[in-house]
């Protein structure tokens, strides 16, 4: 299947999907760079992670076995146990809610970094604010709006 890739090094090298496969097929992440770097591309670790983030693939080290590949990790979702959550989960209404409020107790943890950041700034500890904070606080506004419909309300 063509991607279009997240951009990065990895992809931008045309190896992006079969970068996937290799740690799909449980190839070690130490494997699969010497094999991208057997194909002329030099990249990191760090690189190698943020590229299968961007995939939604992630290997925990937990996972590997002994011979250094990964197992897959497999569950059964008729058998979550929601019982020490605060909603219904027969009653979507009730899911929604609790979901909502997850979402702002995210955002507004976010806000609190934010401020600080800011606060930091004008106290002059830090010359500027992290271009990750605002970057985490904006994608933190983009999933709380998305759960309440939070510019549609305001927007009325």
């Amino acid at each position: 299947m063509a991607t279009t890739g997240c951009g990065c090094k990895i992809c931008k090298s045309n190896l992006g999907e079969y970068t996937n496969e290799l740690i799909n097929d449980g190839i070690s992440p130490k494997k699969v760079l010497e094999i991208l770097e057997s194909k002329g591309l030099k990249t990191t670790e760090k690189l190698l992670k943020k590229h299968l983030a961007a995939y939604g693939i992630y290997i925990p080290e937990k996972m590997k076995s002994e011979d250094g590949s990964y197992e897959p990790i497999t569950v059964d979702l008729n058998k979550i146990d929601f019982s020490e959550y605060d909603f219904d989960p027969n009653n979507i209404e009730s899911i929604i809610g609790y979901l909502q409020k997850i979402n702002l107790k995210i955002y507004l943890n976010q806000a609190q970094i934010t401020l600080q950041a800011q606060q930091d700034v004008k106290e002059g500890k830090c010359p500027d604010i992290p271009r990750e904070i605002m970057q985490n606080l904006a994608v933190a506004f983009q999933i709380l709006d998305k759960s309440t419909g939070l510019s549609i309300h305001v927007n009325q």
